[in-house]
């Protein structure tokens, strides 16, 4: 089962067809779709899935309550298959509540124990479609946007800021939009003023969105890659390479 997970779905069935071993739809991992999985790790990032943890393989797949916890001084960038990338910074705990990608409705939604996550999301086209991260009983939503959430456990203390795009905030039952290059901070006593991102915000977040578009490009190259050995240089049958074809995500 471990195998299984720490190889990411394409190479998978890769795998799967130059051993000539027949594809069935209960192999469990090795033949679902991967929605979204560990792209790359910088320091030690470690993946608990069903209660059992271990550290992170890239590109490894990810599944709905699964948790990714990073030491100091360590980030894990986790990719969606469909668009998007998500970082889990330094001394945080991520827990994917909600995964359900595959259909024309987007819906993912992280529960931030504690720490730091940004997020730069493909735009959402349905009115169903949600992308959300809850922190401390504090939720923020986007509609396609870069953006990231800080969640100080021992203040109790949750910082929404926006780089591009806008975000909503919910707690209390009350709701604040925070608008592009702001911050705003949710504490007990409710929503405090915005106030604009910091230099050192703002370099964070351009580095975040510099490593999201190299992961964007390495994924597809290696999907392009994958397509071409699968579907024209591996010699099968046709009735197998549709099999193929139907679970690859391009």
């Amino acid at each position: 089962m471990v195998l299984k997970r720490i190889l990411p779905f394409a190479v998978c069935i890769l795998t799967l067809v130059c051993s000539g071993a027949p594809l069935r739809a209960d192999e469990g991992d090795a033949t679902q779709q991967t929605q979204l999985f560990v792209a790359q790790t910088k320091g030690a990032v470690y993946v608990i899935h069903e209660g059992s943890q271990h550290q992170a393989n890239p590109p490894e797949p990810v599944a709905e309550n699964d948790e990714i916890k990073t030491d100091a001084n360590s980030k894990g960038y986790m990719e969606f298959q469909n668009g998007g990338v998500v970082e889990v910074g330094p001394n945080s705990d991520v827990k994917v509540s909600q995964l359900d990608t595959t259909g024309s409705d987007f819906k993912a939604r992280f529960l931030l124990a504690w720490g730091k996550l940004k997020a730069k999301v493909t735009k959402l086209t349905t009115s169903k479609s949600s992308f959300e991260v809850e922190a401390g009983g504090v939720v923020a939503g986007v509609r396609g946007t870069v953006f990231g959430v800080d969640y100080d456990k021992d203040k109790k203390q949750v910082n929404a800021q926006t780089f591009e795009g806008s975000i909503f905030t919910r707690a209390g039952g009350k709701e604040e939009v925070v608008e592009k290059g702001y911050g705003l901070a949710v504490q007990k006593t409710g929503f405090a003023p915005k106030s604009p991102l910091t230099g050192q915000q703002m370099n964070s977040f351009k580095d975040f969105v510099d490593v999201s578009g190299q992961l964007e490009q390495k994924k597809r190259e290696m999907l392009q890659d994958l397509h071409n050995k699968i579907m024209d240089k591996v010699p099968v049958p046709d009735s197998l390479k549709n099999t193929i074809g139907q679970h690859l995500p391009f």
